[in-house]
């Protein structure tokens, strides 16, 4: 089927294009319920959806809690329960999208909270666009787990993960302006465009998924676009020994992409892995030199300096002075650790086809 037409509130019913909603999911018995309903309630037309959830071979109860749900909602859209064997999101994505019957795919994470109108906003955004990818913000919420030092914790990360001092200018964690982007979060896909440049990369080791798609539609002449006006709600770690693990794990991920590519794909990339370099190189230097010692104290200062203001005014936005202190330790430790994972994957060539591990 074609795209076209225009989906909206008063559209008709045919006009609206049937889409494919794929879920990548492993062991995920605490988010899957929560992620089923939420698609099962979606405004868009449950004859024109179908939700194609692929397990990575869970070893909880991630298959029989997905089966669960379809069945008491009998009258909703078709779901499919498929196998993932390789258990990487990427695999899961390609087996969604050879497995996918419509025109439009849209991805879907299991621990991704959407609004009702989240699908259909995404599908008229892609019909009125005509882009090959569109998406919208990643915002943060705070889990409710009755822990006041979590809370505090999960509330900081979210703030730093959303202030341009601690991602930069990712539009996606941003969301101050709609337009054409070098990625989006998630994704609401033209399905002809996989047939241009190829599904998702299973073979290098460890790469950023998406941003390796969004790079090669871009490179091929389509366009991604980002609307501030979709949302999709995710609950940052709560704690910062995790964070830590993430977005080493995250830098490790970029620098696939780069070692795949041999290019950044945007400034913010750079600016980590960078500042640890110039840090490390000043704070050697400045064994041997005293302007290196100088050079080391400004740069440093700086960065503190600058991590005390935007953690001050956070805090004072949020009329949270319990906030400051912890603001003041997640931007070192997404900073740091991102370059760091970075450098260690850079450092590491495993073969194609293996996962990297550290």
């Amino acid at each position: 089927m074609a795209l076209g037409g225009q989906v909206g509130k008063d559209s008709s019913m045919q006009t609206f294009p049937e889409i494919s909603v794929i879920v990548p999911m492993k062991d995920e018995a605490g988010y899957a319920a929560g992620c089923i309903e939420r698609l099962f309630c979606q405004t868009y037309p449950k004859d024109r959806t179908e939700i194609l959830v692929v397990d990575g071979r869970s070893r909880d109860e991630t298959k029989s809690i997905v089966s669960s749900v379809a069945a008491r909602n009998g009258s909703g859209p078709i779901l499919r329960l498929l196998d993932n064997p390789k258990s990487q999101r990427a695999s899961a994505m390609n087996i969604g999208i050879r497995n996918a019957k419509s025109d439009v795919i849209i991805r879907i994470d299991a621990r991704t909270e959407i609004n009702p109108d989240y699908i259909e906003k995404c599908v008229e955004t892609l019909l009125k666009t005509g882009a090959d990818n569109v998406g919208g913000m990643q915002a943060p919420r705070v889990w409710r787990n009755g822990d006041p030092d979590k809370e505090l914790t999960q509330r900081a990360i979210g703030l730093a993960l959303s202030h341009p001092f601690g991602i930069g200018n990712a539009q996606f964690r941003l969301g101050r302006q709609s337009g054409y982007v070098d990625t989006v979060y998630l994704g609401c896909f033209n399905k002809n465009v996989f047939s241009r440049v190829g599904l998702f990369d299973e073979d290098s080791p460890v790469i950023s998924e998406d941003s390796d798609m969004n790079y090669r539609i871009r490179e091929s002449g389509g366009r991604v676009y980002f609307n501030k006006d979709i949302v999709a709600y995710y609950y940052p770690r709560d704690n910062f020994k995790e964070l830590a693990r993430l977005y080493f794990r995250y830098g490790g991920a970029k620098a696939g992409n780069f070692l795949k590519i041999k290019k950044f794909t945007a400034w913010r990339q750079l600016v980590p892995p960078a500042f640890l370099a110039l840090i490390v190189v000043l704070g050697f230097g400045s064994l041997f030199s005293l302007w290196a010692a100088i050079a080391f104290a400004f740069v440093l200062g700086v960065y503190v300096l600058a991590g005390l203001l935007v953690s001050a005014k956070l805090a004072g936005k949020e009329r949270r002075v319990s906030l400051f202190g912890r603001l003041l330790v997640v931007f070192p430790v997404l900073h740091f650790s991102w370059a760091t994972g970075f450098f260690v994957r850079l450092m590491q060539r495993p073969e194609p086809g293996r996962y990297w591990g550290y």
